[in-house]
């Protein structure tokens, strides 16, 4: 069983990470006890598919994905209010978009020694991305942090309130 653990954002504003990935599932927590979120996403390389939800019932979002050993595209969110989701994992970086040319973010991250780091939107608006990540597949660190920082963005940044602690 794999593990991916650490912070998007910094200390404040962002959110903590910590899952484990592993026999088809990636399940675990961002953010704290109070403020934050679950993760339960299914995944099968065979098949070609990571799904599931981040977050709860009502404030959550579907997570519907085509998965390759070395790239992951599809959609978070609904059809209407989601956003498309492309990430692709060679050499050790994991790079891609979500959302669209306007509105969205690129991923840019470097996997190294069991660590994976780097940035997600710009060099001004964005965060940092700082996580251990041990026996997980890159692509799959890369899908879930940037569906983190892009749950992060819908739920906190667009009602106005960016920062908050131990999210």
């Amino acid at each position: 069983m794999g593990t991916i653990d650490g912070r998007i954002g910094g200390l404040i504003g962002g959110y903590d990470i910590n899952a484990s990935a592993g026999g088809g599932r990636i399940e675990g927590r961002i953010g704290g006890i109070l403020s934050g979120a679950d993760i339960n996403l299914k995944y099968d390389f065979d098949r070609g598919y990571i799904n599931g939800r981040i977050g709860g019932l009502i404030s959550g979002k579907d997570v519907d994905m085509v998965l390759k050993e070395d790239a992951a595209y599809g959609r978070v969110g609904g059809a209407v209010d989601g956003s498309d989701v492309d990430i692709r994992a060679s050499g050790g970086m994991i790079t891609g978009r979500c959302g669209g040319e306007l509105i969205g973010f690129d991923v840019e991250l470097n996997m190294s020694g069991g660590r994976c780091s780097g940035r997600l939107g710009g060099g001004l608006v964005g965060m940092d991305a700082n996580v251990s990540a041990e026996d997980v597949e890159s692509v799959l660190v890369g899908i879930c942090i940037s569906i983190v920082y892009y749950y992060y963005q819908v739920m906190y940044r667009n009602n106005g309130n960016s920062s908050g602690g131990n999210r």
